[in-house]
């Protein structure tokens, strides 16, 4: 595998997932969230969270672990996140990681992902988890975590209206946290910049028996990502939507893959490592239509200032 090259001046707009922007608006939309975010600070849900894993698990510094450290810098100078977040290590045997914070972003590794993947692959992992903090993902990410606890408040302090809106909100919460992972392995593929070490992730995420290890069959994983695909998630009823974002962690793995396979063969994932796309920080590409990223209008491809804003595109 070729070492990543540095994609310069990378924003994350370039690369944005419509699942995650479409949701994203959907949760904005939402009545209630402004007063969440306020309890939210309010209550330093943050720092609680911060405690929580810096007293509880392992630091990881250029000194005591130099070759994981060593891979978190080679990912944030790829897909250039200029400061540095805190990386930690947590005792489980599923390979695993995830984020928190807003102003000091820590990302959590288990000792399983150290273990069980190479170091290539070690790469999407940290650049998946370096994409949620270059997205800024991860205060609606805590509130989605903490929301049961933030929904009691909210009913207390509004004499129960606020337990009104809190079914609607934490639905809008649960889908987008699902829709934002699909942003997160194209900043994963971005960092490793092989669609083979994306590919074998999730294949170790899905199931793959450690024994089996040496005998991956990537073709066949790819094969059942591209007949997924052929289901249309964008089709799928509302029943099926709810049930893939209630109790999961995650979005299907299976689906992940379909999309991010979707993403390289579109053509789209060459442009952005080519440096293409530098042009989408203020435009939304969705298929062939263009929409102002600062009031949502839909542009017509020519216009160098949104008509209806005046944001300079």
């Amino acid at each position: 595998m070729a070492t990543p090259q540095k994609l310069a001046g990378l924003h994350p707009f370039e690369y944005e997932h419509p699942f995650d922007a479409r949701a994203l608006d959907a949760l904005q939309r939402t009545p209630g969230l402004d007063t969440v975010v306020r309890q939210f600070n309010k209550h330093a849900v943050e720092r609680y969270c911060t405690v929580q894993y810096t007293g509880s698990n392992l630091r990881v510094t250029a000194d005591n672990y130099p070759k994981i450290h060593a891979l978190l810098d080679q990912v944030c100078d790829i897909i250039n996140l200029p400061a540095r977040p805190s990386l930690y290590l947590e005792w489980g045997y599923r390979i695993n990681g995830f984020t928190t914070g807003v102003d000091n972003p820590i990302i959590v590794l288990t000792s399983g992902a150290i273990d069980l993947l190479t170091d290539e692959e070690l790469l999407y992992l940290i650049g998946h988890e370096v994409g949620h903090i270059k997205s800024r993902h991860t205060l609606y990410h805590q509130m989605g975590q903490f929301f049961p606890v933030l929904a009691d408040v909210l009913g207390e302090a509004t004499l129960g209206i606020g337990r009104l809106v809190a079914t609607p909100l934490q639905y809008a919460l649960l889908r987008w946290s699902r829709m934002s992972e699909f942003t997160a392995d194209r900043a994963g593929l971005l960092a490793c910049q092989d669609t083979a070490t994306a590919a074998r992730v999730m294949m170790k995420w899905a199931g793959m028996p450690v024994r089996h290890y040496g005998d991956l069959r990537l073709e066949s994983f790819l094969e059942q990502a591209r007949k997924f695909d052929e289901l249309d998630f964008e089709g799928l009823n509302k029943a099926v939507k709810v049930l893939s974002v209630l109790n999961q962690a995650h979005p299907w793995t299976v689906m992940r893959a379909a999309e991010l396979i979707r993403w390289t063969e579109s053509g789209e994932y060459q442009k952005v490592v080519r440096r293409e796309t530098v042009s989408r920080v203020s435009v939304r590409e969705e298929g062939s239509k263009r929409f102002c990223r600062q009031c949502g209008h839909c542009l017509s491809g020519g216009e160098k200032f949104c008509n209806s804003c005046g944001t300079k595109l």
